[in-house]
């Protein structure tokens, strides 16, 4: 229930922000901005996460995150700032062994030149021992980058996991 409350003060303020400025005046900004090239830092951004992640990189995750950023996953408390964030990822078990991550964004929108937001899903594919059946856990993950002095990082992420399904198909 805390991550629905977390999540809609997230929109809440995301949305107050955003009306701030009429639909008019938004237009002209949000044309003027170069979304294909954010997207693409964004992208990039994702992809340093995910290599941080295989390589168990704590410098390099800690560049992906800005130095106030918070990390709220569920059943946890919200982890804030930089050190705590990557202290907490890192220290967390590692999957198991011929397990494979793939991430699916769904959707990512540029607020403006320095605000994104990206929601998607992530899969973790593993054979537990004594089985021929894989298991799929998915979590599903809501992130707001900023553009920083530092470049594109994220500023606040929300991971809620799914419930672990059975794949036969290998």
């Amino acid at each position: 229930m805390r991550q629905f409350f977390a999540f809609a003060f997230l929109l809440g303020c995301m949305e107050i922000i955003l009306s701030c400025q009429s639909r008019e005046q938004q237009k002209p900004l949000l044309a003027a901005i170069d979304t294909a090239a954010i997207k693409a830092s964004i992208d990039s951004l994702g992809r340093v996460v995910q290599k941080s992640h295989d390589l168990n990189d704590s410098k390099m995750l800690s560049a992906t995150w800005a130095k106030d950023g918070i990390l709220v996953m569920a059943g946890s408390a919200p982890v804030h700032g930089r050190d705590a964030i990557v202290s907490t990822l890192t220290s967390m078990p590692p999957p198991p062994p011929g397990a494979t991550m793939q991430l699916n964004v769904l959707d990512i929108q540029v607020m403006s030149p320095t605000w994104v937001y990206v929601f998607g899903v992530d899969s973790l594919k593993y054979t537990p021992p004594q089985s021929k059946d894989a298991v799929v856990e998915t979590s599903t993950f809501f992130v707001v980058a900023r553009k920083t002095p530092e470049g594109w990082q994220t500023f606040r992420e929300i991971l809620s996991p799914n419930q672990p399904q059975k794949n036969t198909a290998k």
